[in-house]
């Protein structure tokens, strides 16, 4: 959008629900300390300066949902006084940056992201969590007594399907990467964020563990986080993708166990969720399926991170234990874990609220 100067622009989305997009240069700069993992502190700042239309389509909203505290505070003072003001969590950002080391200023990071989060707690007229778990963190600790809306985060409905363990994509996947035909591979996805670097070097270790066994088990890792890991020493039975496009669903099929060794962070865990949609078994850290209910050995095998290994020598020997884990995940998304289900669960709860609308 950058490159062809559209910086304002309607997207349609469905009937009757159209995004407008604003691009301004300041709302980049400003998120350079994303990079070393503070939160973006200075959100609302700029949504006073750039705002691109924002105050006039506040003046005119019937419901305004803010998504995280960053921005709360420009968006309260703007919106007015009987127009219902909801507050949509991802993460109880006080938990998730309480857990993750800033290089200076840490404790004031901290309490700045509980002032943020608190303000926005107090001052919203209903809040959305993305778990019970969340809800009732955010009940103790800010002692919410208003409604609350638990929507989960999830998978789309058309990324639910069985594991594609027999399709020519997976074996031009492994090809490409030069992955042995009798290999298990064990892929793991994620994003440039501290927790899953910190997850992606707890990987390296674990590869580094299988470099000598007979039964050869590569380790496939996509997503930004591999900027993260490139500048070290990578075991040969490791591959670093990047960003995949195109062919992106082919390397699940390329995968035979999917990791989630996640230790910190917020929220639900999304990548879960999208393993679970493609029907791949999942060994996780307990912190990794937080939120979810999930029952080890059933949609999910559970271990902690200096087990890892034994959890893929007993899977990778044992195909009707992958394909049983694989099928639970699946039917736990499918009926409980999709972005559709949990939008029209929301709908139907802002209508009761505040609608209909």
């Amino acid at each position: 959008m950058y490159r062809s100067l559209d910086l304002r622009s309607w997207v349609r989305i469905a009937d009757g629900y159209r995004e407008y997009r604003h691009l301004h240069p300041l709302h980049e700069v400003v998120k350079a300390p994303m990079l070393l993992g503070y939160p973006n502190f200075l959100a609302s700042k700029t949504l006073a300066v750039a705002s691109g239309g924002l105050d006039e389509y506040l003046s005119e909203a019937d419901v305004v949902m803010v998504r995280e505290p960053w921005q709360f505070a420009r968006v309260s003072e703007k919106t007015p006084a009987d127009t219902p003001l909801v507050f949509s969590s991802h993460n109880v950002e006080t938990e998730r940056f309480a857990g993750i080391e800033q290089p200076v200023f840490a404790d004031t990071v901290v309490d700045w992201v509980d002032n943020l989060e608190r303000r926005a707690v107090e001052q919203s007229d209903a809040i959305v969590c993305t778990s019970e778990r969340d809800a009732a963190v955010y009940r103790d600790r800010y002692d919410v007594d208003g409604p609350m809306i638990v929507a989960a985060n999830g998978t789309y409905e058309s990324d639910l399907r069985d594991h594609g363990s027999e399709s020519r994509e997976r074996e031009a996947v492994r090809s490409r990467y030069g992955i042995e035909s009798d290999a298990t591979v064990c892929i793991f996805i994620g994003s440039n964020y501290r927790p899953n670097v910190r997850a992606g070097e707890r990987i390296l270790r674990l590869a580094r563990q299988f470099q000598d066994s007979d039964s050869p088990v590569h380790f496939l890792i996509l997503g930004s986080v591999g900027r993260a890991l490139q500048s070290q020493s990578l075991p040969e039975n490791v591959t670093i993708t990047g960003y995949v496009t195109g062919d992106f669903e082919a390397h699940f099929d390329a995968a035979d166990i999917a990791l989630n060794p996640m230790e910190r962070g917020g929220g639900t865990n999304i990548k879960l969720i999208d393993y679970f949609a493609r029907s791949l078994p999942v060994v996780s850290t307990p912190f990794g399926v937080r939120g979810l209910d999930v029952t080890d050995g059933s949609e999910v095998y559970l271990s902690v991170i200096d087990e890892f290994s034994a959890a893929i020598r007993s899977l990778r020997t044992d195909a009707t234990k992958r394909e049983q884990i694989g099928k639970a995940g699946r039917r736990l998304a499918e009926a409980e874990l999709t972005w559709e289900a949990a939008s029209r669960h929301l709908r139907t709860r802002l209508d009761e609220l505040f609608g209909p609308f």
